[in-house]
């Protein structure tokens, strides 16, 4: 896949996979929205969910991007996962729900939203190493 086309796949609106290791070196999968922001990819996720609890035991991670349809294609991202403490979680929140759900749906979703800064994290993967088809 072209740089282009890669950059094309991970900026649309797919749900991805996220494979962290756990404490027992188990790996551990989870569902996620992403934003394709500058090379990486941004994510949201509360601090006391396992993923995170994984990423601050064990860094390594990855993120899996497929279509779901003709033509099929994927993008597998492997780097190191690590806190974007410069960003704030709120409005993250707000325009990744606006990327998947519209804007009408993503305000509402984000207007209804409990989540908050100090029990929440932005955090980024930079991949390393990407395989893409």
């Amino acid at each position: 896949m072209s740089d282009d086309e890669l950059n094309e796949l991970l900026s649309e609106a797919h749900v991805a996979v996220l494979g962290t290791v756990d404490g027992q070196g188990r790996p551990h999968l989870a569902p996620i929205w992403y934003l394709w922001r500058d090379g990486e990819a941004l994510m949201l996720t509360a601090r006391s969910s396992k993923k995170w609890r994984n990423i601050l035991g064990n860094a390594n991670a990855s993120l899996c991007v497929d279509t779901k349809a003709p033509p099929y294609a994927a993008a597998v991202l492997q780097g190191e996962a690590s806190e974007a403490s410069e960003l704030e979680y709120v409005p993250l929140l707000r325009e990744l729900a606006i990327h998947y759900l519209g804007e009408r749906g993503g305000n509402q979703y984000a207007d209804n939203s409990t989540a908050e800064d100090a029990t929440s994290v932005v955090f980024r993967l930079k991949p390393s190493r990407v395989v893409s088809a």
